[in-house]
């Protein structure tokens, strides 16, 4: 989709050539660049997995993904409105040892444990907890090492009424909108050293002053629940992306990773330095353009 600056005559808009009578025309995917430097400022993206028949990173030099037990690329239609290929864990049990996760080495991203946010965008199709209908509970993001019993971390939560967003730490803390099952969701999480925010399709659902997502050991596991007395927290499910920052995003920050529904990347994304320029080089060729028609 592009988007041609008009108007009311287009022969006198002064962002066209009046010679070669060749519109300039900006496209929104320059657009969403520029957007994107200003977040890329404060925040770079360190890994970015799109899961086009690949758990490889788009950046070189970024760690894959490892899976966990089962998993598969598959095809699906209505991922925020788009046909992608999607990565689909299935598990016959919600055996700890069994769950189809993924896991994601940070060693070599240099994070600060308590300062970075992770983009998710996914689904869940199903429950496998086997306790009481009313008290599921679906892990989406942690950082401990998954034979601890360590049970902090993110999850899609339901004590007998909505599934909502829980940042689990000795007792929930939850909300947003009810999360149903094979709707997909733009999630992100963003930890800083004083607290996490959690926000769906680009708006806050919940936040907490603690940090029970601080990088422990080095990973981060996605969709895997902990050994021990309160396992078993784990459903099926797809995801179509997830995106690692080196720092906390801010509310602006993450809307506009959003991009109103549409968080993918369109292509491979120019380092921020190379955007801007980008920008600037648009526009001085328009004011040039400009110029030499009033010399004319």
């Amino acid at each position: 989709m592009r988007a041609e600056l008009t108007s009311p005559h287009k022969e006198d808009h002064p962002m066209s050539l009046t010679r070669s009578r060749v519109p300039i025309r900006i496209s929104m995917g320059l657009i969403a660049l520029l957007l994107s430097a200003h977040i890329h400022a404060g925040a770079g993206v360190v890994a970015t997995y799109q899961f086009q028949g690949t758990l490889a990173a788009d950046e070189a030099g970024a760690p894959a993904l490892t899976a966990l037990n089962s998993g598969s690329f598959v095809t699906d239609t209505n991922v925020l409105g788009q046909t992608r290929t999607v990565y689909e864990r299935m598990s016959a049990s919600s055996d700890p040892t069994l769950q189809s996760a993924l896991r994601l080495d940070t060693s070599s991203l240099s994070l600060t444990s308590n300062n970075y946010a992770v983009e998710v965008v996914f689904t869940f199709t199903d429950t496998l907890d086997p306790r009481a209908p009313g008290t599921n509970f679906r892990r989406i993001i942690n950082s401990h090492d998954s034979s601890s019993a360590e049970d902090s971390g993110l999850y899609l939560g339901s004590r007998g009424g909505p599934s909502l967003l829980d940042i689990y730490q000795g007792g929930s803390h939850a909300g947003g909108p009810d999360l149903v099952n094979n709707t997909y969701y733009d999630l992100v999480l963003s930890v800083s050293p004083t607290g996490e925010q959690a926000y769906v399709n680009g708006v806050l659902a919940v936040g907490y002053s603690g940090l029970p997502d601080a990088i422990a050991s080095n990973f981060l596991n996605f969709f895997l629940d902990n050994e021990g007395s309160s396992a078993y927290e784990y459903g099926n499910g797809k995801v179509a992306l997830i995106r690692v920052f080196n720092s906390a995003l801010t509310a602006e920050d993450v809307r506009l990773l959003n991009n109103d529904g549409d968080p993918f990347p369109a292509a491979s994304v120019p380092e921020p330095s190379s955007v801007v320029l980008l920008g600037l080089g648009a526009f001085g060729l328009a004011g040039m353009m400009r110029h030499r028609r009033r010399a004319s």
